[in-house]
């Protein structure tokens, strides 16, 4: 199948997001994603009375009734943040409790209930609940920012709660706004840029983690086994033929890529690794072995990604794939696998790059695209 070119323009982005050509929520400055990276955010094309007026009164995410949103989060939204009914007293009741004495997380939890509902009703009502959860959203990220930096017994479980919301935020966004015809299409890089700071946020995770094990009492997955990156006392299920081959083909063309190029660098651990990921999902189908994976890469392997790096595209796209399971088993991952593979592909179509067309790439974007129904 064709991978056609997705197009879209951000009319009134902030100077950063239009140069990385990432999707800005134009709620600055500072933007979520200038928050996010501790950019400075600038935006050239909006009039200056604009830009001080936005500064000034930052407008409140008051569309949406509050209460609804939290209706909706300890009735439905937190269901989808557990991986088993031990977690859902967790999310239920612990985390909004936490959210009371805690800002920052109380404007996480409500902003992805606003996304969560944008995402079961109609484009025009959906706007609204989008445009919410994007303030609430951006609200959230400077206070919990300096949280993590100022990590304590007193601020532990409220910052690692938060820590799993905005990954679950993060992922659905994209696909959310696009869905319910909210925004355009976002552009070939969106995807992959959703990628590198879902990337960055598990870092964080796994920082708060270092910082504060022993105070952390929350029994949520991100704490448990699966951030192993040896998978040691976890048992995986077993993989269906055609998963077993295609990830032998992948661990061969990598053996071969790097004989024939002695440039080609790529972590002797990521392939084993998300092998045993697909394995633990097939014993247990939830976010967990998705999300280690993804948290267990180095910064390498993200510089790869950004330059565009064939091998390190398809080993990306294998991952795709396991995101993809979670369509239909998570709300916030609604489609998420699909599109970033289809813009890998696109990247891939885009490159005049001879090694692309022999057997052991076809036999592995062969699988690919079945997998995520292209």
């Amino acid at each position: 199948m064709p991978i056609h070119k997705l197009h879209t323009k951000s009319r009134y982005g902030c100077d950063g997001c239009r140069q990385r050509k990432v999707k800005c929520d134009e709620q600055g400055p500072p933007c979520s994603n200038c928050i996010l990276r501790d950019d400075t955010c600038t935006y050239s094309r909006i009039p200056p009375a604009r830009r001080l007026a936005i500064a000034r009164h930052p407008t409140p995410p008051a569309a949406v009734d509050a209460l609804e949103l939290m209706h909706m989060f300890s009735t439905q939204t937190y269901r989808s943040l557990c991986i088993n009914d031990s977690e859902i007293h967790t999310w239920q009741d612990l985390v909004p409790q936490l959210a009371l004495r805690q800002p920052y997380l109380m404007h996480g939890i409500l902003a992805l209930a606003s996304i969560h509902i944008a995402t079961t009703v109609d484009a025009p009502h959906a706007s609204r609940y989008i445009e919410t959860g994007l303030q609430y959203h951006s609200q959230s990220l400077g206070p919990f920012r300096a949280a993590i930096d100022t990590i304590s017994p007193d601020n532990c479980n409220a910052v690692f709660a938060q820590s799993v919301v905005i990954v679950a935020i993060s992922i659905a966004l994209p696909q959310a706004t696009v869905r319910r015809g909210v925004a355009e299409l976002k552009p070939g890089q969106s995807m992959i840029e959703t990628i590198r700071t879902i990337f960055e946020l598990l870092q964080g995770v796994k920082k708060i983690l270092s910082a504060g094990h022993s105070w952390i009492n929350l029994a949520l997955f991100s704490n448990g086994e699966f951030w192993r990156k040896d998978g040691i006392g976890v048992v995986g299920g077993e993989l269906d033929s055609a998963t077993d081959t295609a990830l032998n083909v992948l661990v061969a063309l990598t053996e071969h890529q790097r004989a024939s190029n002695p440039l080609c660098r790529v972590d002797d651990r990521i392939i084993p690794h998300l092998r045993h990921c697909f394995e633990k999902f097939t014993r247990s189908p939830d976010p967990a072995p998705v999300l280690a994976w993804l948290a267990a890469v180095d910064e390498a392997f993200v510089r790869g990604i950004q330059r565009r790096q064939p091998l390190l595209l398809l080993i990306l796209m294998y991952w795709g794939v396991l995101l993809g399971e979670l369509d239909g088993r998570r709300w916030w991952a609604h489609r998420s696998g699909r599109a970033l593979v289809l813009e890998l592909l696109y990247c891939l179509d885009d490159r005049e790059d001879g090694d692309c067309k022999e057997t052991e790439w076809e036999v592995c974007l062969s699988w690919v695209r079945h997998k995520v129904g292209l």
